[in-house]
């Protein structure tokens, strides 16, 4: 088991531990008090699906994980709009994070986007203009990086925007799409549109695997964690 994996196994174990020893060991009118916050939250979101949306655009260039927006949004979109509709305004989101997180960092945040990287042992490696866009793929394949990394690596190498939305658009919002598709198809109940997103969803992941280990293999592209450093990141967090 490789150093990046080991660690994220022991901090998933870590995290689940301490929320274990926290419900169980919170009164239980601090508990009720807290569910009954996260459930007015939740039904504010689905009460305003615009909230919802600048949610899924504006926080996950925060280090704001956007996968339960994603799933949150497929149901609420799904409701309203139907599953397939509504899971493209759900990725539209994304494409929109995407585009202003680039302009956010090569802009008025580059200085602040380079200390969060640092802040997190993560560095931009020399890469040549000839491999930005390979690069930008293996970034935006590279499961163990947060999305706001990725958009900040980009940024701060100053990736040309048109290669830096070629390969997050034809990665990440397909991806996007799939997964809210997948959650607005089990709010609704139809077994047929589960089963399709979910067969998606995996050919997706399988096929993001694919580009990931041939994009590994090309010349300057290998050993894309330790370029970042972003093993360095993960075991300095576990041990802070």
């Amino acid at each position: 088991m490789n150093t990046k994996v080991r660690t994220a196994f022991l901090l998933g174990i870590a995290l689940v531990l301490g929320a274990l020893t926290v419900v169980l060991w919170l009164p239980p009118e601090v508990f009720d008090s807290i569910w009954q916050l996260v459930g007015e939250i939740w039904t504010a979101l689905e009460d305003h699906p615009v909230i919802l949306y600048l949610c899924m655009v504006i926080l996950p260039a925060f280090f704001v994980p956007q996968s339960p927006f994603l799933v949150l949004a497929g149901i609420v979109y799904a409701e309203s709009m139907g599953e397939i509709p509504g899971a493209a305004v759900a990725a539209s989101a994304v494409a929109l994070n995407i585009l202003w997180s680039y302009f956010l960092t090569v802009g008025p945040l580059h200085a602040l986007a380079d200390k969060v990287l640092s802040r997190f042992g993560y560095s931009v490696p020399k890469i040549a203009p000839e491999n930005y866009l390979k690069f930008s793929f293996l970034v935006r394949v590279t499961p163990v990086l947060p999305l706001c990394v990725q958009n900040y690596t980009l940024g701060m190498l100053k990736v040309p925007l048109h290669l830096y939305l070629l390969a997050s658009w034809t990665t990440q919002v397909p991806l996007a799409f799939a997964i809210a598709l997948t959650a607005g198809a089990i709010l609704e109940g139809n077994l047929v549109v589960v089963l399709l997103a979910v067969a998606v969803l995996l050919a997706f992941v399988f096929g993001l695997k694919w580009l990931r280990k041939r994009l590994g293999k090309e010349p300057g592209m290998e050993n894309l964690e330790e370029q970042l450093g972003a093993e360095d990141s993960a075991e300095s967090s576990i041990l802070k």
